[in-house]
């Protein structure tokens, strides 16, 4: 049997091919799954093809006996958010291919919970499209009305907001930089500043599916240009997010790119101040720097390694409790909140964190020992193993 999914849900390459067909079968195999009269909550960002995704996944819900709403353009954890809190959704689809470049495109799952669906349920919603199992409901038994689902950015932001002090913020009165990606994350993120008493410089914050400014991919590479401009701004710090605005990459105000993982370590301790409730512990891929534990043990925060791929670390972070979960790449997962990553969450935290401490961006990592790694990808020669 092939594989559909990967590490964050289903992305094509639209210079290849974008069938409609597949994601109308894929759609009814995920109908199939959920089960008959399952409700979803849809949106997307603002990559080529979304339209047509749009359609075929409909089609494939509809035709196969599932309902569905339509949240628009929204961010990855504004829908997810959406579908935890509402109460009446069975389930999600976010279109969206991320980080990955302008020519893909693609879907998350999202389960009731909000959190994207485990692997068992990949696996059999994949056992259902390959088999070709899925039944087809005549026209006469088909909901075929899609609502429009309104005020799910304001809901998210709403509810970010009442995560932090406000006062506090507004006290501070912080200027922050913010890379949107020419992607959804202009529209919710500076919502969540402005009303945390921010002031915001926005770079690439249009909406352009070309994605002009940079590679939705917030990295030390594509953000050269981000970097420069920062102290120029006057910015207290930047931020820059991904195609859905899950991930994100802060800068301080010297325009030093800081990494996820060091990211982590500055508001690990500082999240176990805010919530000595929540077990001392964090959770994170291999793929972040080994530096970070010894930090955090220190702090009295073990750290949990597992295996890359942010649904395993927001699962776990569910079943077991703990302070956060990230990623080396911009995945901040705060557990008051969700446990999913979100983008406007962590510039939230950054900024109330800031006002604490009425210390510089910089001034922050700094007390951290500078680290460096290199990733990069080796072909491997693929083979059956039994």
């Amino acid at each position: 049997m092939g594989r559909l999914f990967g590490t964050d849900g289903v992305r094509v390459d639209l210079n290849k091919s974008l069938d409609p067909a597949f994601f109308s079968s894929l759609s009814s195999s995920i109908c199939e799954s959920f089960g008959e009269n399952a409700l979803f909550l849809i949106g997307r960002d603002i990559r080529f093809g979304g339209d047509i995704i749009l359609h075929a996944v409909l089609s494939g819900l509809l035709s196969s006996g599932c309902r569905a709403y339509y949240a628009g353009l929204v961010t990855t954890p504004a829908l997810q958010y959406n579908v935890k809190m509402d109460g009446g959704f069975d389930g999600g689809i976010m279109i969206t291919a991320s980080h990955n470049p302008p020519n893909y495109n693609g879907i998350k799952v999202i389960d009731s919970d909000g959190i994207e669906i485990p692997r068992s349920k990949e696996e059999e919603i994949e056992q259902l499209f390959f088999s070709s199992k899925v039944k087809r409901f005549k026209s006469s038994s088909i909901e075929f009305d899609v609502p429009k689902y309104y005020g799910a950015i304001e809901r998210y932001v709403d509810a970010v907001v009442s995560q932090v002090d406000d006062e506090l913020t507004r006290s501070r009165g912080l200027t922050v930089l913010l890379d949107a990606a020419n992607s959804v994350g202009s529209i919710a993120l500076p919502q969540i500043i402005r009303r945390l008493g921010g002031k915001v410089i926005s770079l690439n914050g249009h909406l352009d599916p070309s994605f002009p400014g940079r590679e939705p991919e917030p990295t030390p590479e594509t953000l050269k240009l981000t970097s420069k401009i920062i102290g120029h701004a006057g910015a207290d710090f930047g931020i820059a997010v991904d195609g859905d605005a899950d991930r994100s990459i802060f800068i301080d105000e010297l325009g030093t790119v800081q990494w996820g993982d060091r990211t982590a370590t500055v508001l690990a301790p500082f999240i176990k101040q805010k919530h000595p409730e929540l077990p001392p512990r964090v959770y994170t891929g291999i793929s972040s720097s080994s530096f970070m534990e010894e930090i955090l043990k220190q702090k009295g925060i073990s750290v949990i390694w597992m295996k890359v791929g942010s649904v395993d670390i927001s699962r776990r972070l569910k079943a077991e409790g703990g302070l956060m979960g990230f990623e080396e790449n911009g995945g901040i997962m705060y557990p008051p909140h969700h446990y999913v990553r979100d983008a406007g969450m962590a510039v939230a935290l950054m900024m109330e964190l800031l006002s604490m401490e009425r210390a510089k961006a910089s001034e922050l990592y700094s007390v951290y020992p500078r680290t460096y790694s290199i990733k990069t990808k080796y072909p491997l020669e693929s083979r059956d193993m039994e």
